[in-house]
């Protein structure tokens, strides 16, 4: 488990080949390979296979348990919990290749990443600070702002649309926001985290305790991911600029 004030993030690789997409297939629960038939897609049922099973490996190691035994229990919105390890804490987001999985102990997180494409008009139900930002700034400041709203929404484990309305404007990397409206309550930090090239990403944390996010290495015991096999290849992204840990962030230490 993550040690307090530390947020490991895991970038995975979606687009696996058929022998490890198959293999990753059997770690699923029943209604997880039902969810992936019904996709009606090919590629995105292969990519959800892939992001759930890996989660759950992730998270099945840091249990010392295996990936296939984990079960879900969700939230009054849909938020998936662990059903019998309620204080390891976790998120997922995944968009077109990518996913990332951010493991929290104790402390409820969220996550989001998202690839730049038209969605300007949604801006129109941003704060009035916020859409002013979209048009001076284009699309990366819309996803920007749109990631800050997602993960915070997400780790709050409350309804996406109220997400729109959230006060996410701020210089960053890192941002301890409020919900003025009082129907997200307490206090948040938000830190926006490296991503690939056209993508933005952040993670989202309850409280206001410093927290240091990390992108682990593959092992977070002493037999990495020895219960399901998972290859290294769905990890690729750590070994790039996306998942490369950089010191030099100061915000990355200043929590």
């Amino acid at each position: 488990m993550p040690p307090d004030g530390v947020v490991h993030l895991w970038p995975i690789a979606l687009d696996q080949p058929p022998s490890v997409v198959a293999a990753l297939h059997a770690v699923l629960a029943p209604q997880e390979r039902r969810h992936a038939a019904g996709r009606g897609d090919a590629v995105l049922s292969r990519r959800f296979v892939v992001a759930r099973a890996v989660a759950r490996a992730v998270l099945g190691t840091y249990l010392d348990r295996p990936a296939a035994s984990l079960r879900w229990s969700t939230g009054r919105w849909g938020k998936p919990v662990l059903a019998d390890a309620a204080t390891l804490c976790f998120n997922l987001s995944h968009t077109a290749d990518v996913a990332v999985l951010a493991v929290s102990g104790g402390r409820p997180v969220g996550v989001d990443i998202e690839r730049r494409r038209p969605g300007l008009s949604a801006a129109r139900y941003f704060p009035v600070v916020e859409r002013d930002l979209v048009r001076a700034g284009g699309p990366d400041v819309f996803l920007r702002l749109w990631t800050r709203k997602e993960a915070w929404i997400k780790a709050a484990g409350d309804r996406v649309g109220r997400a729109l309305a959230l006060p996410v404007a701020g210089a960053g990397p890192v941002l301890s926001v409020r919900d003025r409206t009082g129907r997200i309550p307490g206090s948040w930090l938000l830190h926006d985290v490296p991503a690939p090239p056209g993508h933005a990403a952040c993670v989202a944390l309850a409280g206001t305790r410093p927290v240091r996010p990390l992108w682990p290495a593959t092992r977070v015991s002493a037999r990495p991911f020895w219960h399901s096999n998972i290859p290294d290849r769905c990890f690729s992204y750590v070994a790039d600029s996306f998942g490369r840990r950089d010191d030099s962030l100061s915000g990355w230490q200043d929590w």
